[in-house]
């Protein structure tokens, strides 16, 4: 007969138990809302760039899908989100700056916003792919466009215009990249771009918006691998990029995890810190940060013995300091929580090359919910693609509080 065990040993097992309930628990929780739109942008797009401005969001260019034809060609068109006006009929409008300054059209290129100066914003786009008539190639771009919202043009008609930064300024085509804003606070004026492509394999770019110097900045550590089609953000408040996902050129794609520290410029390759479940393998995921340690990936393409497969799997990223193994300095790992798994009938449906931009606030009239606090972020799901079935013009957002 095999006698209890005495009741501190009880205590103990139940304050394990607690406590390795308390570490699985995470910190944030998320949830998809449908915004169902009147309004949308047409023809539906993937592959386009977004970026925020005066508490609006912009979509420029992308991939285009005509609904009756199915056929498909790049655009450059520009559309308007303004949040204040998200259940009306005219919460998503088609902005025209002045023809002679509108940029070529475009896809797999970057944005970002700028903060020229403490009043004056403008958005960033960075070099792309022309597609043009199928099966030329199509053209690789190399050009920085800016757009800003106040027009000083003489042909103004109040909706902003275009002006494109001094020929060539990248030096060398490029697509399939990724771009972020410098700065150590998102109040602070920043006009440097950092810039990751296939061939940052020893190096960065720095580019700055006011005075179109282009610089390569040496990195050390253990760089990524050469890639597109992979995601980057700076996390807020800190001089940290992460990086995550993309493909190489053979195709192969990665779910590895990145951190760039921008002040020496070094490098580090973040490992799981419990072997748990990790995203799959993916390109053109979307990335968001959502603090200093935690950042969202949302979708992407993936790999399949059935070909590519448009993923719809939400997926929190902690980044979790402990010390090293022989107690000297600290190591960061990665600890990852799945949100929402894939195919789930509560998330967007699958899909790659959309855009998720932070919303400055919940969209007016967008939906009641007694659990909305002030820890709430609220980011903007457009378009998207999944591989060779079908092109998305829906709305979601994702609203992620923090407990």
């Amino acid at each position: 007969m095999i006698s209890a065990p005495p009741s501190n040993v009880y205590l103990l097992l139940v304050l394990l138990l607690f406590v390795t309930i308390v570490e699985m628990a995470s910190a944030w929780t998320a949830k998809w809302i449908n915004l169902d739109l009147s309004s949308k942008i047409s023809p539906p797009r993937s592959g386009h760039v977004a970026f925020g401005l005066n508490e609006k969001i912009y979509v420029f260019g992308g991939y285009a899908e005509d609904e009756t034809t199915e056929e498909r060609y790049p655009t450059n068109d520009l559309w308007v989100f303004d949040p204040a006006a998200a259940v009306s009929a005219e919460s998503w409008k088609n902005v025209e700056p002045p023809s002679s300054s509108q940029p070529q059209s475009r896809l797999a290129a970057a944005s970002v916003t700028c903060k020229v100066d403490q009043d004056t914003s403008v958005g960033v786009v960075l070099g792309g792919w022309d597609s043009q008539q199928a099966g030329t190639g199509g053209v690789i771009l190399k050009d920085v466009q800016i757009y800003s919202e106040d027009d000083t043009g003489s042909d103004s008609n109040n909706n902003g215009a275009w002006n494109e930064l001094s020929t060539d300024v990248l030096q060398q085509s490029t697509s399939r990249l990724c771009a972020v804003t410098l700065g150590e606070d998102e109040s602070l004026s920043s006009t440097k771009v950092l810039i990751h492509n296939h061939r940052c394999t020893d190096h960065v770019i720095l580019l700055d918006v006011q005075t179109s110097e282009l610089c390569e900045q040496p990195v050390t550590g253990p760089i990524p691998s050469a890639r597109g089609l992979h995601a980057c953000v700076r996390l807020p408040g800190t001089n940290k990029i992460v990086l995550f996902g993309g493909a190489a050129q053979d195709g192969n794609m990665s779910n590895e995890v990145f951190i760039l520290d921008t002040k020496s410029w070094i490098w580090e390759k973040i490992e799981s810190n419990d072997g748990g479940p990790n995203p799959s393998p993916r390109a053109s995921p979307c990335l968001i940060a959502l603090d200093s340690k935690s950042c969202i990936v949302f979708g992407g393409a993936t790999s399949t013995d059935a070909g590519l497969h448009g993923c719809s799997d939400t997926w929190l990223l902690d980044l979790v300091e402990s010390k090293s193994n022989n107690g000297g300095s600290s190591v960061t790992k990665a600890k990852w929580t799945q949100l929402y798994q894939d195919k789930s009938s509560e998330a967007p449906p699958g899909r790659n090359a959309a855009t998720l931009t932070p919303l400055p606030s919940k969209p007016i009239g967008l939906y009641e919910d007694e659990n909305d606090n002030d820890n709430s972020q609220f980011f903007l799901l457009n378009g998207g693609w999944y591989p060779f079935r079908k092109t998305y013009g829906d709305n979601f957002v994702l609203k992620v509080s923090k407990e």
